[in-house]
């Protein structure tokens, strides 16, 4: 009796200390989707708060990227490169939360690829973000870059991937199909 209680206390201990390390020592996969959660949880908010609050959360958000990051946003009619910086973004995440009473950003489907350096992740995922004065939420599908410093993965580059959605539209009847 004595017995059978000593092992599965041994046994209990044993899948804890598994549980401890793994939660501890995450693999890169399980780092970057939490990264991610976080960045998704501090993006979105239910009411703009203070100003300190916006302040903060702001300059939290902020955190998760690189000093200098490469940004390209493939819009239907234009293509924009630009490098944007920490202070930039804290910028627009306040100015957001100034004209917005609510802000909802979803990162799904996280597809991680981790280098063989082990340093570096490309991710490809699909944001859907929405707030009250849009009629439509924004989803879109997004190719990340993210980096390994100091024990933490920084977003160094984020892209928009084109899709199939993107195609140009029929030819009108009556016209010839190779004009």
């Amino acid at each position: 009796m004595k017995l059978a209680r000593n092992l599965i206390l041994i046994g209990l201990l044993v899948a804890l200390s598994v549980w401890l390390w793994r939660y501890f020592h995450p693999s890169p996969q399980d780092a970057i989707r939490r990264r991610l959660a976080d960045v998704a949880r501090t993006a979105s908010y239910t009411e703009p708060g203070g100003l300190f609050a916006r302040a903060a959360k702001a300059q939290k958000l902020a955190s998760y990227f690189a000093p200098e990051i490469a940004v390209r946003i493939d819009l239907p009619d234009q293509t924009r490169h630009e490098a944007a910086s920490r202070d930039e973004i804290m910028q627009r995440m306040l100015a957001l939360r100034t004209f917005s009473r609510s802000f909802k950003l979803e990162l799904l489907d996280p597809n991680i690829t981790v280098g063989a350096d082990g340093k570096s992740a490309s991710v490809d995922l699909t944001l859907r973000a929405e707030t009250p004065a849009d009629q439509y939420q924004i989803v879109q599908e997004i190719k990340c870059t993210l980096r390994q410093i100091d024990g933490e993965w920084i977003i160094i580059r984020v892209e928009t991937i084109r899709t199939l959605n993107r195609a140009p539209s029929p030819p009108r009847r009556g016209t010839p199909a190779l004009a």
